[in-house]
């Protein structure tokens, strides 16, 4: 099969070496235009698009896919079906029913749950059990196509966004020949999604990650490892911002002397306890504004007065 391969984010390059390691062709890449990266904003490509040159795929970068010029030079092409994983645009009817198998999407929930952006993130912050990847037929409606296949994995208490964000990847690898095959093949049945059971994540933002120590220390612990990397679970120490990347519950009475936020202890080698609604959090890493990240207890080792100390 002829493929065209929308992608963007280096979550795409496993799912892209399998295929192009496979009896299926990659006639053409579509990724999103080079940007800034990092602190020095140098204008750097996409991954997906570095990998495209590493094998001398031909690429296409629109600022808009209902660019007429984009739309022109893609036609030459002639794909049998568009591949759309973590692309970053909504392509148009124009482009979405051209190929013969039209276009298809794989999306790292399992749909009609977590439609939009960030599910990985939000399947950690909300405590969920498990996810998975769909793969659906592209529609105008927000990832509301019909599922051909979708797959399940397990969220583990250790897991963070970026350890689920690396297995949905390689479970995407793993499945998506199956799918191409059923497709070639027309051995998938379509399933409408069940639009009462539908949700919706948002994009994430910096004040999302702000903690309230009113919440339970279950939620802030499911917090702090579903914002990883970015924007990351941060709170005020001080009038500083102290950003949290690791944390335990501790299952213990609660002392009804102590203030929901407040350090309560300090455990040596290990970290600083906080006290949360009906619970407490073993805070393991921190980073303090302007400062390294570091061990939680290194960091109480710099701040004498730490113990007591409210966090906001």
């Amino acid at each position: 099969m002829k493929i065209a391969f929308f992608a963007t984010p280096d979550f795409a390059i496993p799912t892209f070496e399998s295929i192009y390691n496979s009896n299926h062709q990659i006639i053409l890449v579509v990724t999103q235009p080079d940007k800034p990266v990092g602190r020095k904003q140098i204008i750097s490509p996409s991954p997906v698009k570095q990998l495209a040159i590493k094998y001398n795929l031909p690429v296409l970068q629109p600022e808009k896919t209902s660019d007429k010029n984009f739309l022109e030079n893609y036609k030459q092409f002639n794909p049998e079906l568009n591949l759309i994983i973590s692309f970053g645009q909504i392509l148009p009817d124009e482009l979405i029913y051209y190929p013969k198998y039209h276009s298809i999407n794989i999306h790292a929930s399992l749909l009609p749950k977590y439609r939009g952006a960030s599910p990985i993130n939000w399947a950690i912050i909300n405590g969920d059990k498990k996810t998975g990847i769909t793969y659906q037929f592209i529609e105008k409606k927000l990832d509301a196509g019909d599922i051909i296949y979708s797959e399940e994995i397990p969220i583990e208490k250790t897991d963070t966004s970026i350890t689920l964000y690396e297995k949905l990847s390689k479970l995407s690898a793993k499945t998506v020949l199956k799918v191409l095959s059923m497709i070639e093949n027309n051995t998938y049945v379509r399933q409408k999604q069940d639009e009462s059971k539908a949700t919706y994540v948002k994009i994430l933002k910096k004040e999302d990650g702000k903690i309230d120590f009113n919440n339970s220390a279950t939620n802030i612990f499911n917090k702090i490892r579903g914002l990883l990397p970015w924007p990351c679970a941060y709170c005020y120490l001080e009038n500083k911002i102290l950003k949290i990347f690791s944390s335990e519950v501790i299952e213990k009475p609660v002392d009804i002397l102590h203030t929901n936020g407040q350090i309560t202890e300090i455990i040596k080698n290990t970290g600083f306890v906080v006290k949360c609604e009906n619970s407490y959090l073993l805070i393991n890493e921190v980073q303090i504004e302007a400062g390294k990240r570091m061990n939680a207890y290194n960091f109480s080792l710099g701040h004498k007065n730490l113990l007591g100390e409210i966090l906001r």
